[in-house]
């Protein structure tokens, strides 16, 4: 065999650390099993210097790179341009890529897809990469030819996952040991176990990379696998990063007895019933993910047809309470369709949720239109125009406060700079029992009142100085602890 050197770049935003390039590693694990050399690159997006340095030394054979919808494209086109100056060949893979493998070929610098999962895929192109009258039979691979042509092979079928076992050697595993969970733990791994969801909810894109399909390594094979890493490095808590831990129970709870550490998982409001949440707080559960999406039942049926119901999400939190497990919730904003009027119920939904149950997380962001994905074609029918290049997808930033969306027929801009922050201030104000707060704010969303945010700004500051305080400055740092202590006062009072 013909040994390769290939490298796997898998950038990451400002501020987002702890999370391993999972699927990297995916990647690299079968590449190492067949005998090739292979070094993963796992950056801040603004360290490109460093990547292009690191990736020149390598002197690599085929450079691969993860690229997701929305995250640093134009970052990753300029990267596979200076690289491609340099005599490399690129190969892009995950979600983007896979979507659109004709737009992404269209950019002069890159030279494959792979389309799905790229285990297979990439290592038989990488077995053939001398020998180009062969990636016409690559299934999953979408290329250039030797007259520039772009030509689109057949799709792979899935794999079988207990196949590809996570070689944790690849990585530094120490970098990615973060604390969670209040830091009470201080030193837990993010990994998944299974990919895909069997559900319909028209603005994910698993309804098409994964065709719909949830497929699982066994839970003796995840246990096998993890054990070691857990024993080696002192692991103190797992977040599981499956989109839905919980699709087979039986296997899912086999997992976490088996590890027997906290941990976080995402699932779905309609599991829950008093027996399931018995089993999590048996099971030393700490924090359920949920996509609640919306406060409007025509969006979460008609638009969505997310499966579930409102009243599904309130039984859910109502559950939860006094359980001390977090309940997170995902909602989105701005769904083709939606109107002021909704978008302000879903706000208004959060705080009845907050009465219900304080123990609440939210993360909110607005739509994004994933290529190929039933509201991506209904956000075409209102207006949305779809970029014609790579680069243009850099400005999908769906958590950006100047967030622009074609699709909407109600004056968005206020709603787009002020929703983010004011759902975490409600939801801080109402964990930590801080009634004028929770007063101030349930006010804006009630009077659905955006105007002169002076509060708003003032007490987001303290906010951040209160959670991320110290980082920055000796000053910040006292400050913080003054914060703390005057919370811890209020709550002493109450």
């Amino acid at each position: 065999m013909n040994k390769k050197k290939i490298i796997l770049i898998s950038l990451y935003g400002y501020g987002v650390k702890g999370i391993p390039p999972l699927g990297s590693l995916y990647l690299a694990t079968a590449l190492k099993k067949d005998g090739h050399d292979v070094k993963i690159i796992h950056e801040e997006a603004s360290q490109v210097e460093k990547v292009i340095t690191e990736t020149i030394d390598f002197k690599p054979d085929l450079v691969g790179m993860s690229v997701f919808t929305g995250y640093n494209n134009g970052v990753y086109i300029d990267l596979s341009d200076i690289l491609k100056q340099k005599g490399f060949k690129i190969v892009w893979g995950n979600a983007h890529a896979s979507l659109l493998p004709e737009q992404v070929l269209s950019e002069n610098s890159i030279d494959f897809v792979v389309m799905g999962e790229g285990e297979e895929t990439l290592l038989e192109l990488v077995n053939n990469l001398d020998e180009s009258e062969k990636y016409r039979n690559i299934l999953g691979l979408a290329y250039k030819d030797n007259n520039g042509g772009i030509v689109i092979n057949e799709k792979r079928n899935f794999i079988n996952l207990d196949d590809y076992l996570i070689n944790w050697s690849l990585i530094d595993v120490e970098k990615y040991l973060v604390p969670y969970f209040s830091n009470r733990y201080k030193r837990t791994l993010a990994v998944t176990t299974s990919r895909g969801c069997p559900y319909n909810c028209q603005f994910c894109y698993n309804s098409v990379f994964n065709n719909r399909r949830w497929r699982a390594h066994s839970a003796e094979k995840i246990i096998e696998n993890f054990k070691p890493i857990i024993e080696k490095y002192k692991i103190d808590g797992i977040r599981f990063y499956d989109d839905n831990f919980f699709v087979d129970k039986n296997r899912a709870f086999k997992i976490v007895e088996g590890l027997g550490l906290p941990y976080t998982v995402e699932s779905r409001v309609e599991y829950i019933n008093k027996d399931f949440i018995e089993k999590l707080k048996a099971t030393n559960c700490q924090e359920v993910m949920f996509g609640f999406e919306s406060g409007s039942e025509r969006i979460i049926n008609d638009v969505i047809k997310k499966g579930s119901t409102k009243q599904d999400i309130i039984n859910t939190v109502r559950l939860f309470k006094d359980t001390n497990i977090l309940v997170a919730g995902s909602m989105i904003f701005g769904f083709p369709t939606e109107t002021e009027e909704e978008y302000f119920m879903t706000m208004k939904f959060i705080v009845e949720l907050l009465d219900i149950n304080p123990n609440l997380a939210f993360t909110c962001g607005w739509l994004l239109p994933y290529p190929g994905t039933g509201l991506y074609e209904k956000a075409k029918e209102m207006g949305f125009k779809p970029p014609q290049t790579t680069r243009e997808w850099d400005k999908f930033n769906r958590w950006s406060r100047d967030y622009e969306m074609e699709w909407l027929r109600w004056d968005y801009q206020r709603a787009v700079k002020y929703s983010r922050i004011i759902v975490n201030l409600v939801a801080m104000a109402y964990k930590r029992k801080l009634k004028i707060l929770q007063k101030i704010f349930r006010y804006r969303i009630e009077k659905s009142n955006y105007n002169w945010p002076v509060d708003i700004y003032i007490i987001a500051k303290i906010r951040e100085i209160y959670m991320h305080g110290g980082k920055n400055s000796w000053a910040e740092k006292k400050l913080q602890n003054l914060i703390i202590k005057i919370v811890k006062l209020i709550q002493r009072k109450k």
